[in-house]
């Protein structure tokens, strides 16, 4: 994780979403010859009243990027994660990469986030059809689990 994302990583306002444990059955790691070059991890936190996923981070490792293994991981899990009880998955990421797998900007329905937060970063993906448009209006604020 140091390697992809380097030592200040847990300064970053999307840590304070993260205070327990992550989601294990959407946690994935992928290996090449022996060698693991990525990893996934997602929490729960809450928006407004509901339980959504928030996806990451996702790490690979620097010299592993572009090989395809980003993708593979974030296709398989957001496969798992469709069979579970969430509608949403919120990620904190960049902006031209998440859009390829169905991500759309977060940023119409006002999410009040906790910290310092690019706007354009924070991408919706629907785990159920019409989870956006049934969400109230904003400002939605994103917090980690209680308790």
């Amino acid at each position: 994780m140091a390697e992809a994302f380097g030592p200040k990583r847990h300064s970053r306002s999307v840590w304070q979403l993260r205070p327990g444990s992550p989601v294990a059955d959407l946690c994935l790691v992928i290996r090449s010859e022996g060698e693991t070059v990525g990893s996934l991890r997602f929490w729960e936190v809450m928006l407004g009243a509901q339980r959504i996923l928030l996806l990451g981070p996702l790490a690979v490792r620097p010299g592993e990027r572009g090989r395809g293994f980003g993708r593979d991981l974030i296709t398989a899990a957001l496969d798992r994660a469709k069979g579970g009880p969430w509608s949403l998955v919120l990620v904190s990421g960049e902006v031209d990469y998440y859009p390829k797998f169905g991500f759309v900007p977060a940023a119409p329905h006002g999410l009040d986030w906790p910290g310092f937060i690019e706007p354009e970063r924070l991408q919706f993906f629907e785990l159920q059809d019409g989870a956006l448009a049934a969400l109230p209006p904003g400002p939605l604020a994103v917090r980690a689990l209680p308790g």
